[in-house]
């Protein structure tokens, strides 16, 4: 394997085309890279992946025109190139859409199983965690009231208070591997996501997740430790405040069955083999 870790499209075509022997399969995994596809001589596979958060809302098309008219576009345009990898089931029927006819594959994200420390006793049990970028997107700001939330993220942008007492700064990744598990659940209520990889580390690590509409992605909603806020209620504290606290309380009774969930569906040993029949 060697991995292409340039910004400059020109650059990335010119190392790509030296690899020698010539790859099999080119995957790009950058939405704005999508430009590079016709140039690369050789290979008898590429892959392509979107990470856009805003792919699947519902104003796509004219809201987020420029990525939509630029590089969503750009997709469709090259599709006799590529072979689609969608991280869920939601983004492929945006692509048919929008007339891409080509493979489109669904594999959804995964997490380091082997990294996070698992513990049935959490030391904060009454506390939940809201892991993200602090950014207008992720809306952190907007439940800073809720003293029982933890806030973890570099800071970015948005109207959030960095010297809040539960803002806890950013986490690098072996703090985050050691510490996540000694939270009851995780909150997440953006309006904006694909498919958030912190929501399958918090279910790994035994943790219950709060999500909102877009950040549900692959999850199955019956389970008593998963807890979808209404778009139409993000904004009410009370409600998204009583939730938190019952999802919390679910949680802690299901430890066990939340990190077999986790394992079952989102491990990497298992995304692995999934990736490797894709491949084939």
């Amino acid at each position: 394997m060697h991995i292409v870790n340039r910004s400059n499209p020109v650059e990335i075509i010119a190392e790509t085309n030296a690899i020698e022997p010539l790859p099999d399969i080119v995957h790009i995994m950058y939405d704005d890279h999508i430009v590079v596809a016709p140039f690369l001589r050789g290979c008898k596979k590429i892959l392509y992946t979107s990470h856009y958060a805003y792919i699947t809302h519902p104003e796509f098309a004219t809201k987020y025109s420029w990525y939509f008219k630029n590089i969503f576009m750009k997709v469709i345009e090259y599709q006799k190139y590529i072979t689609i990898n969608v991280i869920s089931k939601q983004i492929e029927a945006v692509y048919r859409k929008y007339g891409f006819q080509g493979k489109i594959n669904v594999l959804h994200n995964g997490a380091r199983e082997d990294c996070f420390r698992y513990t049935e006793e959490p030391s904060l049990s009454n506390k939940s965690a809201y892991v993200a970028k602090v950014e207008n997107r992720k809306k952190q700001y907007l439940y800073q009231g809720i003293s029982s939330i933890d806030f973890i993220g570099n800071y970015h942008d948005s109207p959030f208070n960095t010297n809040s007492p539960n803002y806890l700064g950013e986490w690098d990744k072996p703090t985050l591997y050691h510490g996540l598990t000694d939270y009851a659940n995780l909150v997440l209520l953006s309006d904006g996501e694909a498919d958030p990889l912190v929501v399958k580390e918090a279910l790994i690590a035994g943790l219950g997740v709060i999500v909102s509409e877009c950040a549900c992605a692959n999850l199955d909603l019956s389970l008593p430790f998963i807890t979808v806020i209404p778009d139409n209620k993000r904004g009410d504290l009370e409600y998204v405040k009583r939730e938190i606290i019952r999802n919390r309380l679910a949680s802690l009774k299901n430890r066990s069955e939340i990190r077999a969930y986790g394992l079952a569906n989102f491990a990497w040993n298992t995304i692995i083999d999934k990736y490797e029949q894709i491949l084939i």
